[in-house]
């Protein structure tokens, strides 16, 4: 297929596309049972025949994405829970594009959400970072490098706790007022609890 309009998760490296280099990781992490993929209406049709071609097995299904990452993220949660499973189930979301994602670190987020709810990966901060004030007229302060760390996927959680974050943030009339899953966990009252990344995860 053409490049030109291609989502960029289907873009092909050494003739692969990207996302099967991600899908391949966790189809071979003993710790994944299932997948579930959200995926643009469009390309739903392709995504199926590359899951053929590759053979990744641990697809439950490819679901409709939604207008932006939360709710094609809540999307794939309503499909989780059709399955009935119990809300300590753990769901791991990663992003299609990250194709380089380790299998310690997958094993070491649904170890650190088993134990305590929720695990988000985090990568170095290698620039100097501050904070501005509102008016952008100057800084409020700076930030430690050592001390500060950007977001990254995945993020894992329990099902039950991970529904909770969606139903008491979300509005399908409203833009979506979280920008993503962990800090939604946080406006709940609860703590992240991190699992340390290199910056090779990309």
């Amino acid at each position: 297929m053409r490049s030109s309009g291609m989502p960029k998760q289907f873009l092909e490296v050494f003739g692969k596309p990207i996302i099967i280099y991600t899908l391949e990781k966790f189809e071979k992490c003993e710790d994944i049972d299932k997948i579930v993929i959200c995926c643009n209406a469009s390309w739903i049709e392709y995504m199926n025949s590359l899951i053929n071609q590759y053979r990744i097995s641990k697809i439950l299904e490819v679901v409709l994405g939604g207008k932006n990452r939360q709710e094609s993220i809540r999307n794939g949660i309503i499909r989780i829970s059709k399955e009935g499973g119990p809300d300590d189930d753990i769901v791991v979301i990663h992003d299609g594009v990250r194709p380089l994602v380790q299998n310690v670190i997958i094993s070491e987020n649904i170890r650190i959400a088993k134990k305590y709810g929720c695990a988000m990966t985090v990568k170095p901060v290698v620039e100097s970072v501050c904070i501005t004030k509102s008016d952008d007229a100057g800084f409020e302060a700076f930030k430690k490098r050592e001390d500060t760390y950007s977001l990254t996927s995945p993020q894992t959680f329990e099902l039950g706790i991970l529904e909770a974050v969606y139903e008491n943030n979300f509005d399908i009339n409203e833009p979506m007022p979280i920008l993503d899953a962990a800090i939604g966990y946080t406006f709940l009252g609860n703590n992240i609890h991190i699992v340390k990344e290199n910056n090779n995860n990309f």
